[in-house]
């Protein structure tokens, strides 16, 4: 026995040996991964537990699992237990501490000098010391603390039992700013249309990051404040809450999905870590929305450590996150290192099992390159669902949010009561839509997300729930009717956290299987996390899942009758695990259009898209009909009906309007809907106690509904005929104005933007007066007018020693906009203002037009006599001097000049007669004597 073991590890030096002198041979980034975590140079005595080893091939999980996998470092390279019984290694050092270290932290470590301290973030074993550091920050909640670490004790730090995970300290950064938005793709307008009594009233959702606008009319009487949120805010806060809850006070581009939900701000800088509890139950916060990243971080963090644990304790919660923009993106370190465009979410706290992680798609959902993918660290699936994000995965995660909400309003509405974030994330995903033929992917995950379907699913009461316990099974018999196309059951169950930087993240481990009426017993469909570019990229099969606390069964064109399904608890460190389902059956033959919705208002003379849900196949004709379908116009030819969107450029045109998609044998019309153009608000006037609103004609309009801003919603506020109104100021509660025009046949038709009346640059009739000097030394007046009604003369006045003259006038007709060129303006600054005259004898005045002249000097001195302060104004910028001196020559006062106007204060000099000398590089260029008096 003890021969052949001396063989095994001869044979073993061997190799280490061989493995060794050709180490100059091995890449750069071999010889630092030696240098990083092997604990020792190679020696004859055996190496000790654990191992680093480097593979000869990328090994299978199966092997790692024998081996005692403890860390992956590369996809060859990995921290194990014990070694392989075969040759399959090239090298087995023993470790060091430091794969307990991410490889942000080490890179930052290896840059420093010996003598250097450098903060860090580290999980620890509660209720331990922690040796060779001063401690920043504590959380006793999460076991975290932020430390401080000179680097030549990091060794004797690092291998303290007590410490379990170090990283480095990150900032955030949001995803990316957004351009677009489109409400449409993800089924969200019609799930508006259709269920309009859910719009979020009963939730309250967290946008963690900055704080966003909240004086924005968009979110306004909603704003929940709190000491949590950021000092600072910014438009992409602003963008994010908006797509969530934005109520269109403003205009169009201010829709979000749930209008009436209530806002919160976090912020992100002061922790990527979960708020207290005392955050999220004081203002009923049951969704948080993280539109941001920091960089590829593949293991399984303190910060993905925290937020399935939060999730798990509160299990109401839902965290949404943007899955991250650097899908193009390759990893440096771990089992996925070096795979290009796999395996680069955006932080480690989107390695969390039981939040939702949301991709980016474009206007026909297709996944955009910059979405980042998965698979998760350790082969889940990764994004769990995807969403329109085309400028990036910030907009997809806010309208994955907002749906959240909706979802969330509509169950507390049938249950009164709150429901688990397992039961949304299973509805969201189970209702998610993907092109025939086309399974779970690490770039879409589930799906591209559908609020109708999302809400369908309650209304109809499509989820079950339960709870297993270790080796028990929980059973389900549902009826799939006759004529189904596919049938889709979807698992999810809220798992407890597993420890910081675990080989796999999920603890309690289910599985779902669904027999039809013909005994036929169907499995999930399972990804291959082998990491391979070409398995990743592998079509689901079917399969025991092992690793992902979601399963899904999808069975197309089921046999009618009895569905049986079945969720046993396969391995539990917990007595009971509850758990839930959603399902949804898919008719063989269907068509829904879904924008334009039923009494959708389109925008005239803009890009429209058309959207469908269709189980049809081939080529349509889509065309138009302005007289209730007798006639049709074309829209376009031989549309591939399964892509489901089209987009058109609609007529510019105010009328009721069908749709219909032809196809060989049928074709579908659409509800009625509307094409209206969007008229423009101005203001007229904005004086002392009316302001005049006026707006452009809409042509076979019955008359305009004007609105004003309620207490969170724009409301009616009259029906003027004409395309002007006067406000009195003493009735309007409000600032904000918004027009839409009335069809004769009683529709209203779309809204303007929102505009305040105090900000559009109107005063009391004027909106501008602007003096420009010309070259030859006079001033040419411009004045723009907001209104002429009621007006009759205007008065070009200049002001002057002996008060304001009159320089002009003329009669106002229609137009608004008028010239005046003063010949012979005086010397120094000169001051225009207009004087306009009503038909009831009333007087209007500008504000004050100023401008400077020079005629005779290039330096004028003003005023003269002067009391406080006197003025130098230069044609020239240049450094000058200015001396002050009494009648008998003594110096009062001496300046350097920069700036073309100087004001210098003079109130402390006597009064008297100064003289005052402007000199430049030592010569005098300007004398003048002025009078000081009070």
């Amino acid at each position: 026995m003890k021969s052949n073991t001396l063989k095994i590890w001869t044979l073993l030096t061997l190799v280490l040996c061989y493995c060794y002198s050709t180490a100059a041979q091995q890449k750069i980034s071999t010889d630092s991964i030696r240098q990083r975590y092997a604990a020792d140079t190679f020696s004859d005595a055996p190496p000790v537990s654990p191992f680093l080893v480097k593979f000869k091939k990328v090994p299978a999980s199966s092997v790692l699992r024998q081996c005692g996998l403890i860390q992956p470092i590369t996809r060859y390279h990995y921290i194990i237990q014990q070694l392989p019984k075969d040759s399959s290694i090239l090298y087995a050092y023993h470790a060091s501490a430091n794969y307990k270290a991410s490889v942000a932290l080490l890179q930052q470590l290896e840059k420093a000098n010996n003598t250097d301290s450098i903060t860090l973030q580290v999980s620890f074993k509660r209720d331990e010391q922690l040796a060779h550091a001063s401690i920043r920050m504590y959380s006793d909640r999460f076991s975290v603390a932020v430390v401080r670490v000179q680097k030549q004790h990091w060794q004797e730090f690092i291998s303290q039992p007590a410490i379990l995970f170090a990283d480095i300290v990150r900032h955030p950064k949001p995803e990316i700013i957004i351009n677009t938005s489109n409400l449409t793709i993800n089924s969200i307008r019609i799930a508006q249309q259709q269920f309009p009594l859910v719009r979020g009233k009963r939730v309250a959702v967290s946008v963690k990051e900055d704080r966003f606008d909240t004086t924005d009319i968009d979110l306004q009487g909603r704003y929940l404040p709190s000491t949590y949120a950021s000092a600072s805010s910014s438009s992409h806060a602003l963008i994010m809450a908006t797509l969530i809850g934005g109520a269109a006070n403003s205009g169009m581009n201010g829709q979000g999905v749930a209008s009436e939900v209530k806002l919160s701000s976090a912020d992100y800088n002061s922790s990527l870590f979960p708020d207290d509890n005392n955050y999220y139950t004081q203002s009923g916060i049951t969704i948080q929305n993280h539109s941001y990243g920091t960089g590829i971080e593949n293991y399984y963090g303190a910060e993905a450590v925290a937020y399935d644990q939060h999730i798990r304790e509160a299990d109401t919660i839902v965290h949404v996150y943007s899955s991250g923009n650097i899908g193009n993106n390759t990893s440096s370190s771990g089992r996925y290192q070096g795979i290009a465009n796999y395996a680069n979410l955006s932080g480690n706290f989107k390695q969390a099992k039981n939040i939702i992680s949301v991709g980016g798609t474009d206007g026909v959902s297709q996944v955009i390159a910059l979405s980042s993918r998965g698979p998760a660290y350790d082969g889940r699936i990764k994004p769990e669902i995807a969403a329109y994000g085309e400028d990036g995965t910030s907009g997809a995660a806010a309208l994955t949010s907002g749906v959240a909400a909706l979802l969330q309003d509509a169950w507390r509405q049938q249950h009164s009561s709150p429901v688990s974030s397992a039961l949304i994330k299973a509805v969201i995903l189970n209702s998610a839509t993907r092109p025939a033929g086309i399974l779970p992917s690490y770039e879409h995950g589930y799906g591209y997300l559908q609020a109708l379907g999302a809400l369908q699913t309650l209304q109809e009461n499509r989820v079950l729930s339960g709870e297993v316990s270790n080796g028990k099974v929980t059973t389900f018999d549902i009826n799939i009717p006759a004529g189904i196309q596919q049938v889709k059951v979807t698992l999810c169950w809220n798992d407890p956290a597993a420890p910081v930087n675990a080989v796999k993240a999920l603890v309690n481990d289910l599985d779902l299987a669904a027999t039809t009426a013909d005994n036929n017993t169907w499995l999930p469909w399972v990804l291959n996390a082998y990491p391979a570019a070409d398995s990743l990229k592998a079509p689901a099969k079917r399969g025991r899942d092992s690793i992902n606390n979601t399963e899904q069964i999808s069975i197309d064109r089921p046999i009618a009758g009895k569905l049986h399904l079945s969720v046993k608890g396969i391995q539990l460190s917990t007595a009971t695990q509850s758990f839930y389902l959603a399902y949804e059956f898919t008719p063989m033959q269907r068509f829904q259009w879904q924008n334009p919705a039923p009494e959708n208002i389109l925008p005239a003379a803009q890009n429209v898209p058309l959207q469908w849900q269709t189980t049809y196949s081939g080529n349509g004709d889509i065309s138009y009909s302005t007289d209730s379908g007798r006639t049709w116009l074309p829209v376009a030819q031989n549309v591939p009906v399964a892509q489901g969107v089209h987009n058109w450029m609609a007529p510019d045109i105010f009328q009721q309007v069908l749709l219909k998609l032809t196809l060989t044998d049928t074709s579908f019309i659409s509800a009625p809907c509307y094409i209206s153009p969007q008229l423009t608000i101005h203001t007229g006037f904005n004086c002392t106690d009316t302001v005049m609103l006026y707006w452009n004609a809409q042509p076979d309009a019955a008359g305009y509904q004007l609105y004003t801003m309620g207490s969170s919603t724009l409301i009616p506020y009259s029906q003027p005929r004409d395309t002007f109104t006067f406000i009195p100021k003493s009735m309007a509660s409000s600032l904000y104005f918004a027009v839409s025009p009335i069809a004769k046949a009683g529709w209203t038709g779309m809204r303007s933007y929102a505009a305040d009346y105090s900000q559009q640059g109107v005063g009391c009739y004027v909106q501008n007066l602007l003096a420009d000097k010309t070259t030859d030394n006079k001033v040419l007046l411009s004045l723009s007018l907001g209104s002429t009604w009621h007006l009759t003369n205007l008065y070009w006045e200049r002001s002057s020693p002996k008060g304001w003259i009159s320089l002009d006038s003329l009669t106002i007709g229609e137009t608004m906009n008028f010239n005046f060129l003063d010949n012979q303006p005086t010397e120094g600054f000169v001051h225009y203002r207009v004087r306009l005259q009503t038909t009831d004898g009333r007087v209007i005045y500008s504000d004050i037009a100023t401008v400077s002249i020079f005629l005779n000097n290039s330096i004028l001195l003003f005023p003269n006599p002067v009391s406080t302060q006197l003025y130098i104004l230069d044609a020239q910028m240049r450094s000058r001097k200015m001396v002050i001196s009494d009648m008998s020559g003594r110096i009062v006062m001496q300046r350097d000049l920069e700036n073309n106007q100087e004001v210098i204060p003079v109130q402390q000099l006597p009064n008297g007669v100064f003289n005052c000398s402007i000199y430049v590089d030592g010569k005098r260029i300007y004398a003048k004597q002025f009078v000081k008096q009070d």
